[in-house]
């Protein structure tokens, strides 16, 4: 099969490799597309996987091509999206079903080879199907979907509040979109770049605001503030925009060191707000809830997808959004033409 590899930090190439054999629980997985994320940019170009050589991308779905002992045959064809983080079911967040925390977990795409292939393997307890009436292009985006809904979830979003989205990114978009879903009343989103803001805009996920208009505190309350870039200057920014128990949801994973003032500190104590991390997400219920609102139309995917390439492209594709002169949203690698009927 042709598959992209990474040797070692920015050294990579689409070359042929042995078709993965599926393992006893495991199943064949005919990849029909996978996107990049955020994270596998500095990952492919900078700071290298936790083995090489390995098969980047942990954003996938496809079908079913074939499966491994003790595993049900009459998954074969069916379309699945794939749950990347595989739990070690042993430790005692498993036990607990917090999968995502595990203490002993491997993962698709850093740890063991992922989806920029035309077929990777896969636990078939990691698989989530992917309900009708929904493209497998677009159940490729399960995952950060299911980040963005994992991390509301921990927010405790409810009816009604009001929301600000820092950083319109896939992630952000997706958060933009969710807390719509979640029925809240105002949701507000700032981005460094016009032109995602527009995006939210165009497609009624969100206002657009300026950093003037945070600043002012001309939004009138907000309940959860959401930090979806992990640029070092948008903590700071969300401490600031914050209203008495405000709740600030750190999803995006940081870029530097951050530095807060001891006012801002203060301001954290006297206003009681809540600090609140979240990592990765679970696949029940919050990815069959993510896939189920792509189904009836609450979770709209192809405007975040701005670029489509081919796995020979890959290369090309990383090149280009390290230094920026891509400019994306969701780039997702076409790896196999979908199935029809």
């Amino acid at each position: 099969m042709r598959a992209f590899l990474l040797d070692a930090p920015s050294k990579f190439d689409v070359r042929d490799v042995p078709i993965p054999s599926p393992k006893y629980g495991e199943v064949l997985v005919r990849v029909a597309a996978c996107g990049i994320c955020g994270s596998d940019i500095p990952r492919v170009m900078e700071t290298g996987a936790y083995r090489h050589p390995i098969i980047p991308g942990h954003e996938f779905a496809g079908y079913v091509e074939s499966v491994g002992e003790g595993v049900d045959e009459s998954l074969i064809g069916t379309a699945v999206a794939v749950y990347p983080l595989i739990p070690c079911g042993e430790c005692e967040q498993c036990a607990n079903n917090m999968l995502n925390l595990c203490e002993n977990y491997d993962y698709l795409g850093s740890r063991s080879d992922g989806g920029f292939a035309e077929f990777a393997a896969a636990p078939a307890s990691n698989l989530v199907l992917i309900p009708s009436g929904v493209s497998v292009e677009h159940a490729a985006l399960s995952e950060p979907a299911a980040v963005a809904l994992h991390g509301l979830t921990r927010a405790e979003l409810r009816g009604g509040e009001n929301l600000l989205v820092f950083g319109a990114g896939t992630v952000g978009l997706l958060v933009c979109q969710i807390a719509k879903a979640m029925r809240s009343q105002n949701v507000f989103v700032f981005d460094v770049a016009d032109w995602k803001m527009e995006v939210a805009e165009r497609n009624g996920w969100a206002k657009s605001v300026s950093e003037t208009e945070i600043a002012k505190g001309k939004l009138g309350r907000i309940d959860v503030i959401v930090d979806a870039a992990g640029a070092p200057s948008i903590f700071p920014m969300a401490l600031r925009a914050a209203d008495k128990r405000s709740r600030i949801l750190l999803l995006g994973n940081p870029h530097d060191d951050v530095t807060v003032e001891r006012m801002l500190l203060s301001k954290l104590l006297r206003s009681e707000l809540c600090i609140v991390g979240s990592w990765n997400s679970v696949p029940e219920p919050e990815w069959s809830q993510v896939l189920n609102w792509m189904a009836n139309g609450d979770l709209i995917i192809e405007p975040l997808i701005t670029h489509r390439v081919n796995l020979e492209e890959l290369p090309e594709a990383f090149v280009k959004l390290s230094s920026g002169e891509l400019r994306a949203i969701k780039v997702l690698a076409v790896c196999s033409p979908q199935l029809k009927g």
